[in-house]
């Protein structure tokens, strides 16, 4: 017996922000989507590889109430409590740092946690050349000479061309293994975070603390980390202005985050 879909996982940039990400705006479309949805109880909850710091500012621009699987899984806030807090350590950082400094300013990163700074491996570098309105103080370096209690969440990094993040990714995911996962949600971007975290993983953990089976669950996304979110439920859809190479791993595609709220209404109006 069919039960009906009640919570959504969205994609932020290319998805739900799908024509105005630098700005982190949505389309009206997509925001009165997600008021008619949340409106009939169901959840809307953001699965993005940004920090969680970006609810805040979603809440305030578009007043939607949502909930936030934030840094590909690796924090994750739900009725405004944080669930969990996964960190890559000061001695991971470092050991980046060594892979890429022979790069030069082919390669940058930075460190994703919620900070209203960003705190950046080279100043100059390619982050603030890619977010230039962004606030730049402190280097990774700068942020390791001093013991914290949090660290970053995941390690957010850019490169200059396509044969730079092939190679570096091989590099990374070679001397990590069997302790931080390498992903990449953009074509000139490579994302590290600890081992074991994920969409994936997230969102099955949400679903159980929800006491939800898979099937009352709806996903969309359009890059490498969220091909294991659309994955691990019967309904997830990557969006179909997504590179060849992601619509080829997902069989359902759809046009937009409204597009997949009117999906799930009509579904619903269809369970008995």
């Amino acid at each position: 017996m069919k039960k009906p879909i009640q919570v959504i996982f969205s994609d932020l940039d290319g998805t739900l922000f799908h024509e105005g990400p630098a700005l982190c705006t949505m389309t009206q479309e997509n925001e009165d989507a997600i008021h008619r949805w949340t409106k009939t109880g169901n959840r809307f909850i953001i699965a993005t590889g940004r920090p969680a710091g970006i609810k805040d500012e979603l809440v305030e621009r578009h007043h939607i109430q949502c909930d936030i699987l934030a840094c590909n899984g690796a924090k994750v806030i739900l009725d405004d409590q944080l669930l969990w807090s996964k960190e890559v350590t000061p001695q991971q950082t470092r050991e980046i740092m060594e892979i890429c400094e022979p790069y030069g300013d082919q390669v940058d990163f930075a460190l994703d946690m919620d900070w209203i700074e960003w705190v950046v491996y080279r100043r100059g570098g390619l982050v603030e050349k890619k977010y230039p309105d962004a606030n730049y103080n402190t280097t990774v370096e700068q942020y390791l000479s001093i013991d914290r209690e949090m660290y970053a969440n995941k390690i957010y990094m850019v490169c200059a061309n396509q044969r730079v993040k092939s190679e570096l990714m091989n590099k990374l995911s070679a001397h990590f293994e069997g302790r931080l996962a390498v992903t990449s949600s953009a074509p000139d971007n490579i994302e590290l975070g600890c081992l074991g975290v994920g969409k994936d993983n997230a969102v099955l953990e949400i679903l159980k603390r929800m006491n939800l089976d898979v099937t009352q669950a709806a996903a969309i996304g359009d890059e490498v980390n969220d091909l294991t979110m659309l994955k691990c439920i019967p309904y997830g859809f990557v969006m179909s202005s997504a590179r060849d190479e992601i619509k080829k791993e997902v069989p359902k595609q759809i046009e937009s985050v409204a597009k997949l709220i009117d999906w799930c209404l009509e579904y619903n109006e269809n369970v008995e």
